[in-house]
């Protein structure tokens, strides 16, 4: 009874409200659109990035500018994004201390015209008037400071729904969705869309000022914060979606394990360790389970479902989950800590993972080198 009243009051407490971005939009707000370029890091994109440029091309009112930034592609990330009309330039080779990603963006950001800056990843794409969206839900922060906006995860298969509890952590990490969530300011943002003002840019210092940090986004809303600017973070349901890994389990796997222990590291320490013993909660939960069938089986089917019910109800808000999903949660548990030992691994012992063909060293001061 304590292990499930404890699960459920953490759940609940770490999990009280998810943001959105704004749901209604006004044409007279179009203007924000117009002043905004686009900037997309692309490395051997040629599987996702044309369904990104064609829903951008397909919003009613168009950006500014599109800025692909071709990171040494093998493929035709090149061809493709000149076909859809993008502006395309060659990311220079990565100096000494760069993270890649950073170093595109930040040559796409000089390279920009835009009074706005949305950086967005390749495997994103916009709803219909979702770039409106973004950009009003920006306004409601009378467009200063950062906005964070974490795509909604629409899944195919069901190897993919293994994201779950990453999500949880990636959205309770951020300080935007426990019960006290209103007296704080967000601790950090997410990877796949980030939106300010060049004027913000500048005064941060860019991707430069966090150039060695795996994971960007969530440090430059960190740097943000730190320099007195307002901070955001939201989900983007309805505006901005994305399918993160579809080739396959592995690539799930590798792609959560790439940066996962390093976040956690970078992670507010308090919030950390509520997040840590919610996890501990529900593992309890599992283990315990036996017992607590064979003690009052009926009573157990109740506590389990009322617990998978409120996981359902906070995941259908970051992704197309379904309430089987949610049910089968030990699963997902389970898989998170066999990936999040992986990521421990190679985050403070080999230094190193690889992603995209390129090594990535975890340990501050060194480049990323090629394979």
């Amino acid at each position: 009874m304590y292990v499930w009243l404890g699960t459920i009051l953490f759940t609940a407490f770490l999990f009280f409200r998810i943001p959105l971005v704004n749901k209604a939009i006004h044409v007279r707000n179009s203007f924000l659109v117009k002043k905004c370029s686009i900037i997309i890091p692309a490395r051997n994109e040629e599987g996702t990035i044309g369904k990104l440029l064609s829903s951008i091309e397909n919003q009613f009112i168009q950006p500014l500018e599109v800025i692909v930034v071709n990171d040494g592609s093998k493929d035709r990330t090149r061809e493709i994004s000149e076909e859809f009309g993008a502006i395309v330039i060659d990311s220079p080779p990565l100096p000494m201390g760069w993270k890649g990603k950073s170093w595109a963006c930040w040559n796409g950001a000089k390279a920009s015209k835009g009074e706005f800056l949305l950086f967005v990843d390749c495997d994103t794409w916009f709803e219909k008037a979702g770039l409106l969206r973004i950009c009003e839900t920006y306004k409601r922060q009378h467009c200063q400071g950062v906005l964070s906006i974490h795509p909604y995860h629409k899944m195919n298969s069901g190897y993919e729904t293994l994201s779950m509890i990453f999500h949880f952590i990636v959205f309770a990490s951020t300080n935007v969705t426990h019960l006290l969530a209103g007296l704080f300011k967000p601790a950090g943002g997410f990877g796949q869309c980030f939106l300010c003002s060049k004027d913000v840019y500048r005064r941060i210092g860019g991707h430069e000022a966090i150039k060695s940090d795996m994971v960007e986004h969530f440090s430059l809303c960190r740097r943000a914060k730190a320099c007195g600017e307002s901070v955001e973070a939201v989900s983007g349901q309805r505006a901005i979606s994305m399918r993160m890994y579809e080739n396959g389990l592995a690539e799930v796997f590798h792609g959560w394990s790439k940066s996962f222990a390093s976040g956690a590291r970078s992670t507010n320490l308090l919030l950390l360790t509520v997040i840590s013993i919610w996890i501990a909660f529900l593992i309890s939960f599992i283990i315990q389970s036996p017992d607590m069938i064979a003690g009052n089986p009926y009573r157990y089917m109740l506590e389990y479902s009322l617990v998978s019910l409120y996981l359902y109800v906070i995941v259908s808000r970051i992704g197309n989950f379904t309430l089987l999903d949610t049910l089968l949660f030990p699963i997902h548990l389970l898989f998170f800590i066999m990936v999040f030992l992986h990521s421990v691994w190679n985050t403070f012992f080999t230094k190193q993972t690889k992603w995209k063909d390129r090594y990535v060293f975890v340990e501050k001061g060194k480049d990323e080198k090629m394979k």
